[in-house]
C-alpha cells in the first residue's frame, strides 16, 4: 500500500510539474493584440479605436478640406473665339488677385493670344482647334490682348484686359 501512495505521489508532483512548465511555455507565446501594440508602440502611433464608418468619415472630411482649400477663391474663366481679325470678346474684366484662365478657339484662321503685362501667350491654333491661358492677375491696370500672328494686331485683332 506505501508503493501505491508513493506512486500515486509521485504521478500527482510530476503532473503538476507538467501542467506549469505547459502553462509557462503558453505565457511565452506572443498574443495578436501585443503584436498590435508593439506595432503601434514602435512607430509612435496610437492605437485608433475608431470603427471603420468613423474612419471613412474622417478620411472623406480631410480629403474634402484639402480639395477645398486647393481651389482658387477667385476665378475667372473665358471663352473666346478667334477669327480673322477679331475676337468674339473685346473686353475682359476681372478683380486684382484673381486666377483668370482664356479659352481660346478659332472658328477662322490662324491665330494666338498674348497679354504682354503678364507674360502670358497660347500657341497659335488652325480652325477647329483651342487652346488655354491661366495666370494671376497681380497687377490692377488696362492690358490690351493680341494677336501676334502676321499683322493681325495692326489689323485690329485686339482687345483689353481690365484688372481693377
Amino acid at each position: 500500500m506505501k508503493n501505491i501512495s508513493i506512486l500515486i505521489l509521485l504521478v500527482v508532483v510530476l503532473g503538476g510539474i507538467y501542467i506549469i512548465i505547459k502553462k509557462d511555455t503558453e505565457t511565452d507565446i506572443i498574443q495578436p493584440e501585443t503584436v498590435v501594440e508593439e506595432i503601434n508602440t514602435t512607430t509612435e502611433e496610437p492605437i485608433d479605436d475608431s470603427t471603420p464608418q468613423e474612419l471613412y468619415d474622417s478620411i472623406e472630411e480631410d480629403i474634402t478640406e484639402n480639395v477645398n482649400d486647393s481651389e482658387p477663391e477667385n476665378v475667372k474663366e473665358f471663352t473666346l473665339d478667334s477669327f480673322n481679325f477679331g475676337y468674339s470678346i473685346e473686353k475682359i474684366e476681372v478683380n486684382e488677385g484673381d486666377t483668370v484662365t482664356i479659352n481660346l478657339t478659332n472658328s477662322n484662321g490662324f491665330h494666338n493670344l498674348l497679354i504682354d503685362e503678364f507674360d502670358v501667350e497660347t500657341e497659335s491654333i488652325g480652325v477647329g482647334d483651342s487652346t488655354s491661358i491661366t495666370f494671376i492677375a497681380d497687377k490692377s491696370g488696362v492690358n490690351e490682348f493680341y494677336c501676334s500672328v502676321g499683322n493681325h494686331r495692326a489689323q485690329g485683332m485686339v482687345g483689353t484686359l481690365i484688372v481693377e
